[in-house]
């Protein structure tokens, strides 16, 4: 379900994209219905996920665990997250690329393609760009999740014990680090229409990837994890809608939200212990 609502709302965005903003300052063009709809279509798809997830069960905070209770016994199930893991280390080797002053990747690429094939989303994103400091943080950081995430997906295959548990903090604080430098990017455009899908996808991945990590510490609640899974893939894949003006973040937003639902498909995959309770705190209480 979260993939299908995604590819709605990518298309929502793209249409958005090429109809909402004027091409050549980027101000959102009154009246143009594509960014209520997607707007509404993103309300109604965290309603619905809402509905749907609260079906899974329940299951008490202190009986959850990583890698237990994510099965891999189908080598198919680790495609997903394995190639997440690979398109964010792709992100890092985009932004180190660009950082030592390279070139921009987008820009070269549309460049080869021709004037005529330059996105109507660049019109709208800022002029200012990352310092080449900021982006060597950033590939670094997104360098050290892809190797945190490995041992990890690599002990969901063997199963047994876990001892990398802290490793998984470091997608979560690479994200943070990542959206307070998107927000500083974007915050100079007067238009939100133009990068709140970015900001919330940002937002959603690290609320994802910090439920993922609690299930490392026997913290983990199911139907949190799938809530913020589902609303990360839905977010990232229209996200990508924008183009943006770096590799590196449409890198992110794949691999991330293929990593977060490779581990769902894991989790769902898995046979819940009879340890489980049924009733755990509702989800809208839970931060």
């Amino acid at each position: 379900m979260p993939v299908l609502l995604g590819a709605a709302a990518f298309l929502l965005r793209l249409w958005q994209r090429c109809t909402g903003f004027e091409y050549d300052t980027g101000l959102p063009i009154p009246g143009t219905p594509a960014g209520p709809a997607l707007a509404v279509f993103l309300l109604a798809s965290a309603i619905g996920m809402v509905v749907l997830f609260r079906r899974l069960p329940g299951e008490k905070a202190s009986a959850s665990a990583l890698p237990q209770d994510f099965s891999a016994n189908t080598p198919r199930l680790l495609v997903l997250p394995v190639t997440g893991v690979l398109l964010i280390a792709a992100a890092g080797l985009a932004d180190l690329y660009e950082g030592f002053g390279l070139g921009n990747l987008i820009g070269q690429f549309l460049a080869a393609a021709g004037p005529d094939h330059i996105a109507v989303s660049t019109a709208v994103t800022s002029a200012l760009g990352l310092s080449p400091t900021a982006q060597k943080l950033l590939g670094v950081l997104s360098l050290g999740s892809a190797a945190a995430l490995f041992p990890t997906i690599s002990a969901c295959r063997r199963g047994g014990a876990f001892q990398g548990a802290s490793l998984l903090l470091i997608p979560p604080v690479a994200l943070v680090i990542r959206l307070v430098a998107a927000y500083r990017l974007d915050s100079v455009n007067p238009a939100l229409s133009a990068y709140y899908v970015e900001l919330l996808a940002l937002v959603f991945l690290t609320l994802g990837f910090y439920r993922l990590s609690s299930f490392a510490f026997h913290a983990g609640q199911l139907r949190l994890y799938a809530f913020y899974t589902g609303a990360a893939v839905v977010l990232s894949m229209a996200a990508l809608a924008d183009g943006g003006p770096y590799l590196s973040s449409l890198l992110l937003y794949a691999g991330g939200a293929s990593v977060l639902m490779g581990f769902l498909l894991l989790r769902l995959a898995s046979p819940v212990p009879s340890t489980r309770q049924e009733e755990p705190p509702d989800l809208t209480s839970q931060s």
